[in-house]
């Protein structure tokens, strides 16, 4: 009998989100965000008060396997992300509060292959990246 998968333990929550944009809304591997917060908005401009938060503890207890970081080709660095508008509807994108302490996680995802991204990785992170293989694309 073969032993179930444990779930991936990830060491950065922001790490975690860049992650979870591809796996929830680039490849359809897991379910986003779709609590009833955002089902009671009127419109899409209406902010729900507290679904930010209630996004952010349903992707933090979200449990991803090893076989799905699998599937993680390609990432985007951006602060337009999806996820950034679950967990933070009234964020800007202007400032690093969702930047990765550390990119632990990124660095080791074993398929990945292209990271896009709107601003300079962290010199360290650029160079483990591109000693795997890699590759940095700016947009």
């Amino acid at each position: 009998m073969e032993k179930p998968e444990e779930p991936y333990d990830f060491a950065d929550q922001n790490a975690k989100l860049i992650v979870l944009e591809a796996l929830c809304y680039d490849l359809d591997v897991l379910e986003p965000y779709a609590g009833a917060a955002h089902e009671d908005a009127e419109d899409e401009d209406e902010v729900v008060e507290g679904s930010g938060q209630l996004a952010r503890e349903y992707y933090e207890d979200l449990e991803v396997l090893p076989s799905q970081l699998a599937l993680v080709t390609q990432l985007t660095v951006d602060g337009d992300l999806q996820i950034y508008g679950d967990v933070d509807p009234d964020w800007s994108g202007d400032d690093d509060r969702h930047d990765p302490l550390t990119w632990s996680d990124i660095v080791e995802l074993p398929a990945l292959e292209t990271v896009w991204t709107s601003a300079p990785l962290p010199a360290h992170v650029d160079a483990e990246l591109r000693a795997k293989g890699v590759t940095i694309e700016t947009t």
